[in-house]
């Protein structure tokens, strides 16, 4: 990140007059700011994950602000700043554990975040480029997420199985597990399986122009080719 750069920013806190006015701050200060107030309406959307830098709130309505800032740390590499009024230490350690660069105690004043966003973009700026972050399934949205960021929409079937594929990884899942696990219907040697893999990848490949992470294990069943993180809830 270049420290003079303007980001995208997203703000989950489900303080909406909070979550507003510093919507309004930084959009005026030049950033492209999006603000949520809850994981939920956070994680329905796709696309929140490409952000640049994230303001968390840890004590957020039906999942916890360690959890999201761990799924959020999985997608890549942006700037995660936690702004909070949860105290304490533990506080403190949890997040940055969890993955995140900064911790700002409530109340924070709007060029307090200012300062810790220019802050964190030096910070990041001196590090060597990150990787692409790898495939995404998002459960929440019904959506993944290529490493480039391509957003392709899946069924629920689709999903549950790139869901029990994403737990396997490269050493794969033999069919019947995988049709068992993800609810695929029974049918005579799994053609319902080799009919939604089949599906699935050609999605894939027509939608983002790139070869499916999902391999065919002869004599076994199917894996992935490249790591999938999932996130959100189903």
């Amino acid at each position: 990140m270049n420290p003079t750069s303007r980001h995208d920013i997203a703000v989950i806190d489900d303080d909406e007059e909070f979550t507003r006015f510093v919507e309004r701050y930084l959009a005026a200060v030049g950033h492209r700011v999006r603000g949520y107030i809850s994981p939920q309406e956070f994680l329905a959307e796709p696309e929140a994950l490409c952000c640049d830098i994230f303001l968390v709130d840890l004590m957020l309505p039906g999942l916890d602000g360690i959890d999201l800032v761990s799924m959020i740390r999985a997608s890549g590499e942006a700037g995660i700043i936690v702004v909070s009024g949860r105290m304490g230490p533990d506080a403190f350690t949890t997040a940055l554990a969890a993955g995140a660069d900064m911790f700002i105690n409530k109340p924070v004043r709007a060029d307090q975040l200012a300062q810790a966003i220019a802050s964190l973009s030096r910070r990041l700026g001196e590090k060597a480029p990150p990787a692409a972050a790898g495939w995404i399934l998002n459960l929440t949205a019904g959506a993944l997420m290529t490493p480039s960021g391509d957003v392709i929409k899946l069924g629920q079937l689709e999903q549950r199985i790139l869901a029990v594929l994403a737990q396997y990884g490269e050493k794969g899942c033999n069919r019947s597990d995988l049709a068992k696990t993800a609810q695929v219907a029974p049918s005579a040697d799994d053609r319902n399986l080799d009919a939604a893999m089949f599906r699935l990848r050609r999605k894939i490949e027509t939608r983002t122009g790139k070869i499916s992470p999902v391999l065919t294990l002869h004599g076994k069943g199917y894996a992935l080719s490249s790591p999938m993180s999932v996130v959100g809830i189903a």
